[in-house]
């Protein structure tokens, strides 16, 4: 049992784009957020920003896509505690892609939670579960609750992982 949690652990670290978290805090940062969708609705007394419709969101070589997007700003509005989108999500990065029915981010605990049908691929390797847990530091969590935890290793793919 302990030696599939750990090859799952191994294979889950080289899918999750782990090196786009890898950036600079400083230099990540000053990269711009750019967001369009059809509809948008602020609402100060609540710090909240509600994008509706066919929402794209590109950070640096990161692109999420989703019906909609819910961003939680802090009570100065500066600085973003949580973002959710929802509906349709799809996750594309240098390091990999993913997709699920929602998509939490958050930038203080540097973790993307990938919920309900979630899936991350890299190469020809796949990861499939109902939530996928990643952080900055590589440790995920993938959890089978309405379906079985599912990998798919294909021998040959590079695997960019270190285990410590």
């Amino acid at each position: 049992m302990i030696k599939k949690i750990l090859l799952i652990l191994i294979i889950a670290i080289t899918i999750i784009p782990n090196n786009s978290f890898a950036v600079k805090k400083t230099a990540f940062k000053n990269v711009p957020i750019v967001v369009e969708a059809r509809q948008l609705i602020y609402d100060k007394n609540k710090h909240t920003a509600i994008y509706i419709g066919n929402v794209i969101v590109q950070h640096d070589r990161i692109t999420i896509t989703g019906d909609k997007l819910i961003i939680y700003f802090d009570k100065t509005g500066k600085i973003i505690e949580k973002v959710e989108m929802i509906g349709n999500v799809v996750l594309k990065s240098d390091q990999g892609n993913g997709k699920c029915d929602r998509l939490e981010y958050y930038p203080a605990q540097e973790k993307i939670v990938l919920i309900g049908n979630a899936e991350l691929k890299k190469g020809k390797n796949v990861i499939v579960g109902d939530r996928i847990v990643a952080f900055k530091n590589g440790n995920v969590i993938v959890e089978g609750i309405k379906q079985k935890v599912k990998t798919i290793i294909f021998p040959g793919e590079a695997i960019n992982a270190t285990v410590k």
